[in-house]
C-alpha cells in the first residue's frame, strides 16, 4: 500500500510534498513502486514529473509537476530560488557563518562526492543555529545542486551530518538532513522538522530551531 504523503502545495501544475525518510524521490523505472513519485501519483490520481531529487534518507520539501513541459521552467525557478536545509552535525562549528566554495566530483563506484579542484563548481552557505553536547544545528543554503553537496561540504569542514556514516558521521537511525524550505516564484514552501530529527537533537540537548 502506498504511504499517504503530506501535500504542501498543489496549484499551477506544481505539487510540493513533504518527503518522508526511507523512500527514493523517483524510481528506477515507471513501474517502480518504491518511491515518492509512485505514491504521490496514486494519491493525486495523475502522472507526475520530478523537478529535483532528494536523497533516500533526506526529508522535506520535494517538487513535482503535472505536465512534462513544466519541468524545465520550474527547474530554472528552483535554480534561482532559495533552498534552506536543516542539518544535525557532529561537533561544534566555531564559525557563526561559513561560505564554502569547493568543487565536487562524484565517485559512482564509492557512491560519495569528493572535494576536487577538477570537479564541478559547488557553493554552499552555512549558518550555525545552535550548539549542543557533541552536535549542533546548522542551516545549509546550497547555491548549486551537486549530488551529495551538503553532505560532502559539511564533512569537508569537519562536521559530518549525524547518521551520515558514508561521510564519517556518527551512527544514528538515518542521515539527519531535512529540506526545510524552498522559496521560488513568490511561493514559500515550508516543511517542519520530522520527529526523528527533533528526537535526535534532544539527545544532544538541542531544541528544534523555530525557523530553519
Amino acid at each position: 500500500m502506498a504511504p499517504v504523503l503530506t501535500i504542501l502545495h498543489d496549484a499551477d501544475a506544481l505539487i510540493a510534498v513533504d518527503k518522508p525518510a526511507g523512500l527514493p524521490s523517483t524510481g528506477r523505472n515507471e513501474r517502480d513502486r518504491d518511491c515518492v513519485q509512485w505514491a504521490l501519483e496514486r494519491q493525486v490520481e495523475a502522472p507526475l514529473w520530478a523537478v529535483h531529487q532528494l536523497d533516500k534518507d533526506t526529508t522535506g520539501v520535494l517538487l513535482f509537476v503535472r505536465r512534462k513541459s513544466a519541468v524545465a521552467p520550474w527547474s530554472e525557478a528552483l535554480r534561482t530560488g532559495r533552498k534552506r536545509y536543516l542539518a544535525l552535525v557532529s561537533g561544534a562549528p566555531t564559525w557563526p557563518f561559513r561560505r564554502l566554495r569547493a568543487a565536487l566530483s562524484y565517485d559512482r563506484k564509492a557512491r560519495i562526492a569528493r572535494v576536487r579542484a577538477s570537479g564541478k563548481r559547488a557553493d554552499t552557505h552555512f549558518t550555525r543555529l545552535a550548539l549542543g553536547e557533541g552536535a549542533s544545528w546548522v542551516r545549509a543554503a546550497p547555491r548549486t545542486g551537486r549530488t551529495h553537496q551538503i553532505r560532502a561540504h559539511l564533512a569537508h569542514l569537519g562536521h559530518p551530518i549525524v547518521g551520515d556514516t558514508r561521510y564519517g558521521g556518527p551512527m544514528a537511525p538515518r542521515v539527519m538532513l531535512h529540506n526545510a524550505q524552498i522559496a521560488l516564484e513568490g511561493l514559500r514552501l515550508d516543511a517542519p522538522a520530522p520527529v526523528a530529527m527533533v528526537k535526535a537533537g534532544a539527545v544532544h540537548g538541542l531544541m528544534a530551531p523555530a525557523d530553519a
